[in-house]
């Protein structure tokens, strides 16, 4: 049989087309560009994000020009031309980020429909090298285009490039492209760098520096970017070994720190993988109404615990991947515990990194043995998430701040009243009578009422008061400050306090909802008296005096027939 060989046919425009819907996103694509300036050994880079006339930071498909610039060894003409070529020629060195010679055409094209290089080496610096995607449609082939620097134009690069070598990377044609707000790519690229590349910029020998900004026909600072150990491994009151009579409640625990070699059914042999599994205290204890002091507050506040944040970060040669993967075995309740996988380029294969370093896979035998090797750790961070939630059901001596934090940005409106404009005169009376009484009751409402403390560091003002100054015959009273708006004093002497409401630990969700209920209740009646100006005062306050009585009546009796309800 004769064996007859053809070449297939090369639609150069398609291609790049699919290489630039490849799956980045626009942060994941500068992440790349980046990726090529750390392997080329850069100490600065700078992100420059330039805005088209007229858009803003809140505009979509706002970017004029994206700009990468690093101090790295550089390129000549000819290495350019060479990173410009479809899959480039693999010889990486040794722990490179790079990969398969893809990511600067798939992350340029999914940026703009024209890559731009200047680059200089040794002092000299290269020509303006085009990779523009039109041009490579109108001819059908793959090629660039090359120019001399004019002389306005190579003082613009000198500049850039004041050393004696670095890489200026610019992409254009955005408008072509369907792109996020530039405020959302920035602050994405602000929240995960530090963290991403924390070893390069922690780096003894050669750290990176990385600066980002968006100019809007100015030279904007940058702003710098600060590693972030997202295991917290250096904290110095770390803890190395768990123990449940000793817990701290704040602070990080490593509870496994080892290197695992995938046993391969096929026989082949793969370098360690390294374990690092931490777990930290719920964030519900870094929050206002936490029953920890404002310093360890401070500290659970800084380990940012959420379900964003948990799970596997997997590295590849010391660069983030992987942010927050669950890898499928990790349930949504376990948002304390982050797990450090440590790959270099020799694991590519077994784990299938794909183009974008930025997804993998690992099959069903290999996951059945890392399930294994986690399930110690895993329980241990589970019992570290149930001692945090006992501490936080506990009683605190703090009554009412949790409700105060939880309402701060609710509503309080009349909906009757939220379409008009200008109050009338009858109803600024009343609102004005209702804070002279709110001043009184603000006045015999101890100090420890405004114990709580608010983001800005000013005392928070409490909406829920226990307090023996409320009349006995009512259970709580609603009063409008003028300022801050709607509190409710409750009355600690009913028996539904003493019986009940008192035996719920301050923080408890039961506590927090029965707050919510008289809350609401009150913001009802505040809005009733205030705003009901066609009905007289007295007659509206009669009606609900005699509401009161009732209410109060009412839930005394319920007490009494109920006294061992909370035992029961």
């Amino acid at each position: 049989m004769t064996e007859i060989k053809q070449e297939i046919a090369i639609h150069a425009a398609r291609l790049c087309q699919a290489i630039a819907r490849i799956g980045y996103e626009p942060q994941t694509a500068l992440l790349d560009i980046v990726d090529n300036a750390v392997t080329a050994s850069a100490s600065d880079i700078r992100i420059s994000l330039y805005l088209a006339p007229g858009k803003t930071l809140k505009n979509r498909n706002s970017v004029a020009t994206y700009q990468v610039i690093d101090n790295g060894y550089g390129m000549t003409n000819d290495e350019i031309v060479g990173a410009f070529a479809l899959g480039a020629n693999g010889n990486y060195r040794p722990h490179s980020l790079s990969k398969y010679g893809m990511g600067l055409k798939s992350a340029g094209l999914s940026l703009g429909s024209r890559i731009h290089i200047v680059s200089k080496k040794n002092g000299v610096i290269s020509q303006r090298h085009t990779f523009d995607i039109d041009l490579v449609e109108q001819e059908n082939r793959f090629i660039i285009s090359s120019s001399d620097l004019l002389p306005d134009i190579s003082e613009k690069y000198t500049s850039l490039l004041p050393g004696e070598s670095g890489t200026v990377v610019e992409i254009d044609g955005c408008e072509k492209i369907n792109h996020q707000s530039p405020s959302t790519t920035v602050r994405k690229l602000e929240e995960e760098m530090g963290v991403i590349y924390a070893k390069f910029l922690t780096d003894p020998t050669n750290p990176v520096r990385i600066g980002i900004r968006v100019c809007a026909g100015d030279d904007a600072p940058f702003k710098e970017i600060t590693p972030l150990d997202i295991l917290f491994l250096n904290e110095p009151n770390g803890h190395k070994t768990w123990d449940p009579e000793t817990y701290d409640f704040v602070s990080p625990y490593l509870l496994l720190d080892e290197k695992w070699k995938p046993d391969l059914a096929d026989g082949k042999t793969t370098s360690p993988i390294r374990l690092t599994v931490v777990a930290f205290p719920q964030d519900a204890l870094g929050k206002v109404n936490s029953p920890l002091t404002p310093a360890d507050r401070e500290r659970v506040k800084q380990y940012e615990v959420s379900r964003k944040n948990a799970g596997f970060f997997i590295y590849r040669n010391e660069r983030l991947i992987r942010w927050g993967d669950s890898l499928g075995m990790l349930s949504k309740d376990e948002f304390n515990i982050r797990i450090r996988m440590d790959l270099t380029e020799e694991h590519d294969d077994v784990l299938h990194v794909d183009v974008t370093k930025q997804r993998f896979e690992i099959d069903d035998e290999l996951l059945g043995r890392l399930k294994r090797i986690l399930d110690d750790p895993r329980t241990v961070a589970k019992l570290i998430m149930k001692k945090c939630h006992e501490l936080l059901r506990m009683p605190s001596g703090r009554e009412g701040e949790k409700f105060t934090d939880l309402s701060a940005n609710v509503a309080e409106d009349d909906p009757e009243e939220m379409a008009r404009g200008t109050p009338p005169d009858a109803v600024l009376e009343r609102q004005q009578a209702q804070a002279i009484e709110a001043d009184e009751a603000k006045a015999a409402t101890t100090a420890a009422d405004e114990g709580a403390t608010a983001k800005l560091g000013e005392p928070a003002f409490a909406k829920i008061r226990y307090t023996d100054h409320v009349d006995y015959q009512r259970f709580w009273t609603p009063y409008r400050d003028a300022k801050e708006g709607v509190f409710v004093c409750v009355n600690t002497t009913h028996p539904f306090y003493t019986e009940f409401l008192k035996e719920l630990a301050d923080n408890a969700p039961e506590r927090v909802l029965l707050e919510t209920l008289i809350f609401a209740a009150g913001v009802a009646e505040i809005n009733t008296v205030g705003n009901l100006y066609d009905v007289g005062i007295e007659t509206i306050k009669a009606v609900f005096d005699r509401f009161h009585r009732n209410y109060g009546t009412y839930l005394a009796n319920f007490t009494s027939e109920n006294i061992n309800l909370l035992q029961e």
